[in-house]
């Protein structure tokens, strides 16, 4: 008999996490792990424990209290035991425990816990408060701030530990859900604490860019940040180029649905998978926790492209960057340029590549300030062809910045050099190639541009 009870196990995914006791009992009811007194037994418990804690609510002097506050409060208690009871190895355990100790002793052992949980949850919140994107949208802010803040004010463990009184409005990428009370508020906050980690390996004005570009009214929609940078990112991989910047024009859209186009579902799963390995190896991303965090967001991602494949709606995964209109005058920073003999050291070591992808790369990985990139493009170094892959990893006001200075638009050319004249071709022509809306764009920028 004994070898065939041990043949007997609860499985935890069939349970109600946020239901937990009771789904628990249930469950071990119609496998015959408990039988009808043990049910009664448990009840009768679970009675005296409410009317414990009613008691104290009412500080020694009634144990009677209205029908709805009563379920609230039974509620709340069979919450906290079950918190306790997740802690057990496995269900079987759990089961265990309910048959050897009190019902009122488990209740007090999960109380002990939820204020752990709680304490947990303050610590993470700071972290997310101290890492939060500098975004305008609204729900956003709204929830990680007055949202949570809100949460711990009125959270009450001890007779409404399974309620959240908050509307935590902004979405998470991957939904918390089948949760209740601390337990939610706590997975809430872990999994947006691993989206702002990754947002945070880009700048957040390059993040703006893009949520302006996904739509000039971001800051009021509901919706999810990371997700939509995650989707970018991957795109630009996919692409074939560094993602730091998520700068997709429509040259690397194209590309991208050209790599998409005609291949099954399965083989753009695989192309997705590859390009977020890629991601989190450019971005430096060794945090297991954060990397599988990632990795559970993929379906979504890999949805959405596979959708897009479909409706070649690339444009609507692959989001461009969109810069809001300017309206007054302002100054480009071209920042600080290197050493003469770095940059010489620089320049030479460009000369001697012979294909065009490792005099990028070393481009990418040193030139750092527009100046040395002005100079640089000045130079006789590199072809027409290798010019306008440089202007493509810029973003719009680096763009708009180097036309300003080197004018297309100017009509008396006679007194400029060769690699002027080259570079002010490069520009009119990769000006021209642009959508009609962001041409527009970057010649009002440069307009707006102080010499």
């Amino acid at each position: 008999m004994n070898n065939i009870e041990k043949l007997i196990h609860i499985d935890r995914q069939k349970l109600n996490e946020e239901f937990y006791f009771r789904s628990l009992i249930e469950e071990a009811a119609s496998l015959g792990m408990i039988d009808e007194e043990d049910v009664e037994n448990i009840q009768y418990q679970c009675l005296e424990l409410l009317k414990h804690r009613i008691e104290k609510l009412n500080q020694g002097e009634s144990s009677s209290v209205r029908v709805e506050i009563a379920e609230k409060i039974m509620t709340s208690n069979l919450y906290t035991v079950g918190i306790w009871l997740k802690t057990m190895d496995n269900a079987d355990e759990a089961i265990k425990e309910i048959k050897k100790t009190n019902i009122s002793l488990i209740y007090e052992k999960g109380r002990k816990r939820i204020h752990t949980k709680l304490n947990s949850a303050r610590h993470i919140h700071m972290m997310v408060l101290k890492n939060l994107l500098k975004t305008d949208n609204y729900t956003y802010n709204a929830t990680l701030n007055d949202g949570i803040n809100g949460f711990f004010k009125i959270y009450n463990p001890d007779y409404e530990a399974h309620e959240i009184r908050i509307t935590a409005d902004y979405p998470l990428s991957i939904p918390v859900n089948n949760l209740a009370g601390i337990e939610f508020v706590l997975k809430y906050l872990e999994n947006i604490y691993y989206e702002n980690m990754f947002c945070a390996c880009f700048s957040a004005e390059d993040i703006e860019h893009v949520m302006f570009g996904y739509s000039e009214d971001y800051k009021h929609l509901v919706i999810n940040i990371y997700e939509i940078v995650l989707i970018v990112a991957i795109g630009c991989k996919i692409a074939g180029k560094k993602a730091f910047d998520l700068n997709i024009m429509p040259v690397h859209r194209k590309i991208t649905a050209d790599k998409l186009f005609l291949k099954s579902e399965e083989e753009i799963e695989k192309i997705v998978i590859n390009a977020s390995e890629e991601l989190e190896e450019e971005l430096n991303i060794n945090n297991i926790y954060m990397k599988q965090y990632i990795k559970n967001s993929l379906p979504k991602v890999i949805s959405s492209i596979i959708n897009a494949v479909k409706l070649s709606t690339y444009e609507n995964v692959f989001i461009s960057k969109k810069f809001q209109e300017l309206n007054r005058k302002f100054k480009f920073d071209y920042g600080i340029k290197m050493e003469d003999e770095l940059y010489r050291s620089t320049v030479q070591e460009i000369t001697q590549c012979r294909y065009s992808s490792d005099k990028l790369l070393i481009i990418k990985r040193k030139i750092k300030s527009m100046a040395d990139m002005e100079d640089l493009l000045l130079e006789d170094e590199l072809s027409e062809n290798e010019i306008n892959a440089v202007l493509q990893g810029l973003d719009m006001i680096e763009t708009a910045a180097l036309a300003r200075r080197h004018d297309f638009r100017e009509e008396n050319k006679s007194d400029f050099s060769i690699e002027e004249l080259k570079l002010r071709n490069c520009l009119e022509n990769f000006i021209t190639m642009q959508e009609e809306n962001q041409k527009r764009l970057l010649l009002k920028t440069m307009d707006l541009m102080e010499d």
